[in-house]
């Protein structure tokens, strides 16, 4: 007859490949990346054949700058399957990373077709179409993104620097004060404003915001030398 039973350990956990994937998303979510690292590695030995496992170490060795072993994560969930938007996505993501652009354009569409309002899908897709130069394109998947997210903004940066390549500078101008009124301490958004300010000729209204920017960030070294500059061309026009 057993008269005592030994007390379970707090951290033991059911050797289970779907315990173990838990734990492993747990620890990715709390940002603990090389312990999730270990959970993963735990269900994939148990079961090699688990896409969520992959899928989970992929996301973990992302977060730990280790692009190229998690695309090979990414690609052994897809294998296995099912193709998930989240994975594409993903794998898309780290493509982009990668500077592998149109292989990146591919996932993102996979991945929209299984859901159009995938606003990661869409921003990152926009990524991969500014970092080829198609600035349009960029401009038109941030507009996707913005209808989802209206506050996302970073999207909204973003589309005013694809309008800016465009030389769309009023609609830029308007784009960054979508930015700042989310973020009016972000100093690079100020220098970006001031930049087409000055492309529309506003050059008192450019130097304020270059002012911002260095007050923001004193060593913003481009805000710096843009404010300098003009400085000597509003004093010129103030001898005229």
């Amino acid at each position: 007859m057993v008269l005592f039973e030994r007390g379970k350990k707090k951290e033991d956990v059911p050797e289970d490949t779907r315990s173990l994937v838990a734990q492993g998303d747990e620890c990715n979510n709390r940002g603990e990346f090389a312990a999730a690292l270990s959970w993963f590695d735990r269900a994939i030995r148990r079961d090699p054949h688990s896409a969520r496992a992959y899928a989970g170490k992929g996301l973990a060795l992302r977060n730990l700058n280790r692009d190229k072993e998690a695309l090979v994560c990414y690609n052994k969930a897809l294998e296995i399957g099912p193709a998930t938007g989240e994975v594409l996505q993903r794998k898309g993501a780290t493509l982009n990373t990668l500077g592998n652009h149109q292989e990146a354009l591919t996932c993102f569409d996979a991945a929209l077709q299984a859901d159009s309002l995938y606003a990661d899908a869409w921003y990152e897709k926009a990524v991969a179409y500014g970092s080829l130069g198609e600035y349009q394109k960029a401009a038109d998947c941030f507009d996707k993104v913005l209808e989802i997210t209206p506050d996302n903004a970073d999207a909204w940066i973003n589309k005013g620097r694809a309008l800016g390549k465009l030389e769309k500078f009023l609609w830029a101008v308007e784009c960054f004060d979508h930015g700042l009124a989310l973020r009016p301490g972000n100093a690079d958004v100020w220098y970006y404003k001031g930049i087409s300010l000055v492309h529309l000729r506003k050059i008192p209204e450019a130097y304020t915001c270059f002012e911002k920017a260095v007050t923001i960030n004193p060593g913003h070294q481009e805000a710096i030398a843009a404010k300098k500059e003009l400085t000597a061309i509003l004093d010129q026009i103030r001898r005229t």
